[in-house]
């Protein structure tokens, strides 16, 4: 994850997790430069990072972790940028299957992963998964999404801070695991709360919320 937020990541180790910070990428527009979206993917238990994230590929060496690095170069414009922002949900992936890196789509193919092609390129940025259901803004993923089988929720855009931009992608606020949605923000601030808690109410999923802040796309946490 991105450790430019203090109050986020203390918040994060005191739920018991070691951060790994993200990679500041020069050739990125400035506000999503140190996005984990961008720079990390994981695919069940296989780690994909951005060979232009050098610090990050440092990090995850010294923590013994191993990777396979994008074959790719990225200049940093569209859609070059997104060669890992897919989402990887019940044994498919979702993404733009033409700036997906060859890596990537060579990894899919062996392992018998179906790639659903989707004209959002920042789609790991547009999802938040919660288990095995997801929640987006996106009409267009839902679309795919919830056409190939998945279970997911529609919000309404906006409501989500990013500075340098009007607004950001549920996606970059928050991470699932072991039954909780852990939130960088206050999600009852969001105009499309009352959705969101009857949908993952349903699902017996927690939500705990680490700021009382608005909520604020950091580009995600990635749990190794």
């Amino acid at each position: 994850m991105s450790d430019e937020l203090p109050s986020i990541c203390a918040s994060v180790k005191d739920l018991g997790y070691e951060i790994i910070g993200t990679d500041s990428v020069k050739c990125f527009l400035p506000f999503e430069r140190r996005h984990a979206d961008m720079q990390c993917l994981v695919i069940d238990n296989t780690v994909f990072v951005l060979q232009e994230a050098v610090n990050l590929i440092n990090s995850l060496k010294e923590n013994g972790i191993s990777y396979i690095m994008t074959e790719r170069e990225t200049d940093g414009k569209y859609p070059r940028n997104v060669l890992l922002n897919a989402v990887y949900l019940n044994g498919r992936l979702y993404c733009r299957e033409d700036a997906a890196d060859p890596a990537v789509k060579n990894y899919c193919a062996t392992q018998g992963i179906k790639i659903i092609n989707v004209n959002q390129g920042y789609a790991k940025c547009s999802v938040l998964l919660a288990d095995k259901v997801f929640i987006t803004a996106d009409k267009g993923i839902y679309d795919a999404m919830t056409r190939n089988g998945e279970e997911g929720l529609l919000i309404e855009s906006g409501d989500i801070d990013l500075k340098g931009v009007d607004y950001g992608f549920i996606g970059g606020c928050g991470f699932y695991d072991d039954g909780t949605l852990y939130l960088n923000g206050d999600i009852s601030k969001h105009k499309s709360y009352l959705k969101i808690k009857e949908f993952l109410t349903k699902k017996d999923i927690k939500t705990v919320c680490l700021s009382e802040n608005k909520l604020y796309d950091i580009g995600g946490f990635i749990v190794i």
